[in-house]
């Protein structure tokens, strides 16, 4: 008895339903999320990172650390705004960004790196923001040899750990 008053019922809410109900759309639709700027370096970083790791080509590593050279503009240009102090510092490294990774890897070292070729600077952020460029760009120099010498991935790989070190205490800055 019990088994027919189920089947019963059932039928009768299945008969209920209509065939032609339109399932209602949601009036605000999903929009994808968008990486800031900040994320946007942090993942590429990340990939270009995974990259070196298992020894992708020079031209890929060199495209993704151009990548990753042209992201880190726009947040120096961010860092500027927030720290007006970093502004000449940071611009002149700004205005040789394109020009660093054709330049032989000492003179990189020695201008960029270790700040022989750029202005005098007192805020500590200026030189962790500096680096998001000169990091990446040393990698795109690097690749453009064509990681010839078997230690050179393992130097791109350094260059790309401390960037994210570096780019850390710059999204930290960013934040407050």
């Amino acid at each position: 008895m019990l088994k027919q008053l189920v089947v019963a019922s059932s039928l009768i809410i299945v008969s209920g339903c209509d065939d032609n109900v339109k399932p209602q759309q949601s009036k605000a639709a999903v929009q994808p999320y968008q990486l800031t700027t900040l994320e946007h370096y942090q993942h590429q970083a990340n990939n270009l990172l995974r990259s070196i790791r298992v020894q992708k080509d020079a031209a890929n590593l060199e495209t993704q650390s151009a990548d990753l050279v042209a992201l880190s503009q726009t947040i120096l240009n961010d860092l500027i705004v927030d720290y007006p102090q970093c502004a000449e510092y940071i611009n002149a490294l700004i205005a040789v960004a394109d020009l660093l990774p054709s330049l032989p890897l000492e003179e990189i070292e020695s201008g960029y790196h270790s700040d022989g070729k750029l202005p005098k600077f007192d805020d500590p952020i200026c030189y962790h923001g500096k680096d998001l460029l000169v990091h990446p760009a040393t990698v795109q120099a690097v690749a453009r040899l064509g990681f010839v010498d078997p230690q050179a991935y393992e130097y791109a790989e350094l260059e790309i750990i401390e960037v994210i070190a570096h780019f850390d205490q710059v999204e930290q800055a960013l934040n407050k």
